[in-house]
């Protein structure tokens, strides 16, 4: 099965492992996911949706860490940020919790990753499908989203 995000990477002409897993919905955790894959926490991304006034933002952190919403306020220039409560995700975002991709998200003002993504040359995110991981290329990837690379966790 060839979800958005994946046909938007072929049409970037990116690279990508397709890492598939099965995991029950009320189960679900990054730190799930990466013990399903054997995948390092810190290699394993998740995506989060956050929205100022009108504006939605993508903020990309790995699953053992936790976003400081302050510290990403600043980082994109924004004066406060809240994230996109879970039942506005596929109207606001395009995804459901659980297959947010930072790839092909429907609406965003800018994407930031954590600092943390320069520690690993390849990284797992969401292939935009429950239960559909890619791996990827962390420069390919980066410069595909036009993302920044910000310190946007708490210590």
């Amino acid at each position: 099965m060839k979800t958005n995000a994946m046909r938007m990477l072929d049409q970037g002409k990116i690279k990508y492992e397709v890492l598939e897993y099965s995991i029950d919905k009320d189960k679900f955790s990054g730190e799930a996911v990466s013990d399903l894959l054997g995948l390092d926490y810190k290699a394993c991304y998740k995506t989060l949706g956050l929205i100022h006034d009108h504006d939605v933002y993508i903020c990309v952190i790995s699953v053992a860490d936790e976003l400081d919403l302050k510290k990403c306020a600043r980082a994109l220039n924004v004066k406060n940020l809240e994230m996109v409560h879970v039942k506005d995700l596929l109207k606001l975002v395009g995804y459901e919790r659980g297959s947010v991709s930072p790839v092909g998200v429907k609406k965003n003002k800018g994407i930031v990753f954590d600092d943390e993504v320069l520690n690993h040359e390849t990284i797992e995110i969401s292939g935009g499908a429950f239960g559909i991981g890619l791996k990827v290329s962390r420069d390919e990837l980066l410069r595909f989203l036009k993302a920044e690379v910000k310190d946007i966790v708490k210590e």
